[in-house]
């Protein structure tokens, strides 16, 4: 039979007073009470929690660990209660987002939800695919913004929102044909490198960091690259006259979406508010 929550909290209350009569006093309950429910706790679990003299009261060292799981499981339990009273709308949130989407999407979608909703408070981590991944695994974030394809996970829901076009960038002058690429880590390098039309021969030893130096990097000649669609339509190629999307070049795609864990209680709210991503 599974212990009782009721009797979870006696063995607690017994773990910080090690005294019947006290711990009793804090749970509102008699004595005779609180020493029946430990004693049920004990034939649910069937082991001996506590030892019990005259004078005072000894945690087994089973018993110690059955006090440190159910304590996890009382603060489980407030958190249930938490989000249950809470109003995802009227709370504070936290969201990932990958370098490159966040200075492109965030303005727009970030001024939607606080027109719509404007008790909800946004917390925004940018950091990259892996490393967001493993923050929504592990709850450190409700949900983050990414771009596809990436590899599934067991427990991570992928969401595709809209298709964001990769046109070929280049100088004009045309005299340069490598390809330049972000760094390691960044997933535009692995959306562009998992296509079966892009010669791997012709990559440039060179890496960026960000968009906006890859862009600086085409201006000066040192090679073309693929940009994403939100990103030139943000205006990132304006200061430059002399760079123009290749037309006769193949065209690749991302798709832009969201990831959250299986089973979240927020899953309606997330839903609603990646529809602003559109």
């Amino acid at each position: 039979m599974l212990p009782s929550l009721k009797n979870l909290t006696y063995l607690l209350a017994l773990k910080k007073h090690l005294h019947f009569s006290k711990a009793a006093k804090a749970c509102f309950v008699s004595q005779s009470t609180l020493s029946a429910g430990i004693n049920k706790l004990e034939q649910d679990l069937n082991v001996q929690l506590v030892e019990r003299t005259n004078k005072y009261v000894l945690f087994t060292p089973i018993g110690v660990r059955i006090a440190k799981y159910a304590q996890d499981v009382m603060f489980s339990m407030q958190d249930l209660i938490g989000v249950a009273d809470l109003d995802f709308f009227n709370s504070t949130i936290k969201i990932g987002i990958i370098p490159t989407i966040a200075a492109y999407l965030l303005p727009e979608f970030v001024a939607k939800v606080k027109q719509n909703y404007p008790k909800l408070k946004l917390v925004i981590i940018e950091d990259t695919s892996a490393n967001l991944l493993l923050k929504v695994a592990q709850l450190e974030i409700d949900f983050a913004i990414f771009a596809f394809p990436f590899e599934e996970r067991e427990n991570i829901i992928q969401k595709r929102i809209f298709e964001d076009k990769l046109y070929l960038v280049k100088h004009q002058n045309g005299q340069n044909n490598e390809l330049l690429l972000l760094e390691q880590g960044h997933c535009l390098r692995s959306h562009i490198l998992d296509n079966d039309n892009i010669d791997k021969t012709k990559v440039s030893e060179y890496t960026c960091a960000s968009l906006e130096t890859l862009v600086i990097m085409i201006n000066m000649e040192i090679g073309v690259s693929f940009l994403p669609k939100i990103v030139i339509d943000s205006g990132i190629l304006d200061k430059y006259p002399e760079l123009i999307i290749d037309k006769n070049q193949v065209v690749l795609s991302r798709d832009i979406g969201i990831i959250y864990r299986k089973n979240t209680p927020n899953e309606d709210g997330i839903l609603t508010l990646s529809l602003f991503l559109r």
